[in-house]
């Protein structure tokens, strides 16, 4: 499958941490129109991808399913990817009993303040800004980084590993 992110091939994404060793496989990447609609198609392209994984239990593929949904939302809300003719892209890599996924976006607009995703505090009332507070409570590690022409938002699912959400880099 090729996918293209502001047309580049897909073989261009980097910065998404590749498991190593036996077993290792990149499943899947697919590029999205930076539109609300396409969220979902995220999310069913990522449980799709993962279906094909008989061995991941049920709740690591929700996990990951609501994951991609909040990364992919806040792409879409909150950079260039939302903006006319914007797209984003989603990777799925499985390991042994573990997923990392990762969404590419065009980087931040320029009128965002920081630029750069963070956990923040929100009120317990409010109707948003509880997805990455989400992503580092559900995963076992998410990290942000640079990538031309925009960044990449990344979480690992590891059923042995203690859901802390410690991260590098953010």
């Amino acid at each position: 499958m090729s996918a293209t992110l502001q047309g580049r091939p897909a073989r261009e994404f980097p910065a998404v941490p590749r498991a190593r060793g036996a077993g290792a496989v990149v499943m899947a990447r697919c590029g999205f129109p930076g539109e609300e609609p396409y969220v979902r198609e995220a999310r069913a392209f990522v449980r799709s991808t993962l279906a094909l994984c008989p061995a991941l239990k049920d709740d690591l593929v929700d996990a990951a399913t609501l994951l991609v949904s909040e990364v992919a939302s806040n792409a879409v809300r909150h950079t260039r990817s939302g903006e006319p003719g914007g797209r984003f892209g989603v990777e799925v890599v499985h390991r042994p009993g573990a997923v990392t996924v990762a969404v590419h976006d065009e980087g931040p607009r320029p009128d965002a303040p920081g630029g750069r995703p963070a956990v923040g505090g929100f009120s317990p009332d409010a109707e948003s800004g509880r997805g990455l507070a989400m992503v580092e409570a559900v995963s076992s590690e998410w990290h942000t980084a640079p990538m031309p022409g925009g960044r990449v938002v990344a979480f690992s699912l590891d059923p042995g590993a203690p859901a802390d959400g410690a991260a590098a880099d953010r």
